[in-house]
């Protein structure tokens, strides 16, 4: 990888430092957590991925900030559902593309392979309970499966805010927010906190093929959404048509497909789950 790849890493791994500093400052003053929100979130969005990120996740800015917590555990499923689907298919694309060297480089790929399987496992929980996927077709900004720059930041950035969907729906179904769920569900929640476990090793391993270090960079998570409902924002250029700078359509893969492009890792080399 070149220097200046390196430095745009460092620069990722920079502005999720500074949301921290950006909370505490909101805190010393008395901001509110809109506020608090309104900040972080205009800031990933804005810069994390330099020009393609403004366009990437600006959105996010206003509707994070003014979002109303009304989430449903349906709700939750389908969003969920939907952020599984889009992963598999793009974690699925860049192992089957030949401008994407770093992550299929032998001591690399391996990561990409267990992380299709599981994306695509995520997926069929929420779907056993119910869970629908919005959308199976997908859109990425151009360059992504072809140029490592664009895919590594994209993908950190994507799981960052799967990362923070999935602390917002476990807050969520711990009863204690005002939503639409009313009571907490302690099933829903201990799922929500398995699946997020995966989600950070992801995001590490992300960082590793992408010689970002450390790898492991973060004291605590990000939080960087009040709610689920409010993740569909920075989802939107992937699952509509037309934003610019996209392009696509690439199409959710099958189980079969899945599990072909990830063996030896495929399905059969995981042991088996319980949700607790």
């Amino acid at each position: 990888m070149s220097d200046d790849m390196r430095d745009s890493f460092r620069e990722t791994g920079e502005i999720m430092n500074e949301l921290v500093v950006r909370a505490k400052e909101t805190m010393k003053a008395g901001g509110s957590r809109r506020d608090f929100f309104f900040k972080t979130a205009k800031l990933a969005g804005a810069t994390a991925l330099g020009a393609a990120g403004a366009g990437l996740l600006q959105p996010i800015a206003a509707k994070a900030a003014t979002a109303t917590v009304t989430d449903t555990t349906l709700n939750i499923l389908n969003i969920a559902a939907t952020a599984e689907a889009l992963a598999t298919t793009l974690y699925y694309n860049a192992l089957t593309s030949d401008g994407l060297p770093d992550v299929n480089d032998m001591a690399n790929r391996n990561y990409f392979q267990a992380a299709v399987v599981q994306e695509y496992t995520h997926l069929e929980i929420l779907r056993s309970l119910g869970g629908n996927t919005l959308t199976l077709r997908f859109y990425v900004p151009d360059g992504f499966l072809h140029n490592e720059k664009v895919f590594f930041q994209t993908m950190e950035l994507l799981e960052t805010y799967f990362i923070s969907a999935y602390t917002a729906a476990a807050i969520e179904f711990a009863g204690t927010v005002s939503s639409g769920i009313t009571s907490a569900n302690t099933t829903a929640l201990g799922l929500c906190v398995q699946i997020l476990g995966v989600e950070c090793e992801h995001r590490a391993l992300l960082r590793v093929a992408g010689g970002m270090n450390p790898a492991n960079n973060v004291l605590i998570e990000s939080a960087l959404v009040p709610s689920v409902g409010a993740a569909v924002t920075p989802l939107m250029p992937f699952i509509s048509a037309g934003t610019s700078g996209y392009v696509g359509p690439l199409v959710l893969p099958s189980k079969n497909l899945v599990n072909n492009v990830a063996e030896p890792y495929g399905f059969s080399s995981f042991p088996s789950y319980t949700i607790v």
